[in-house]
């Protein structure tokens, strides 16, 4: 999902080709199929560790990283 790598880009300032890839943390495809492709997801909220960053993607599309010593 290209909005996690974005978000987390965006929050630590790293390469994004310098991330590990997002499988490790979660299974793409999985979240893809819970959060797109439908007109309403059927999760209202899903977050996971990321890079060092906790990643929350919302049903409305929004997704937010933050540094897992933020939270």
């Amino acid at each position: 999902m290209f909005a996690v790598v974005s978000a987390v880009t965006e929050a630590s300032g790293a390469d994004p080709l310098k991330l590990p890839p997002l499988g490790r943390a979660i299974n793409p495809d999985a979240l893809n199929e819970l959060f797109t492709g439908r007109s309403e997801s059927i999760v209202a909220k899903l977050t996971f560790q990321c890079a060092g960053y906790d990643v929350t993607v919302r049903g409305n599309g929004e997704v937010q990283a933050r540094t897992t010593q933020d939270n």
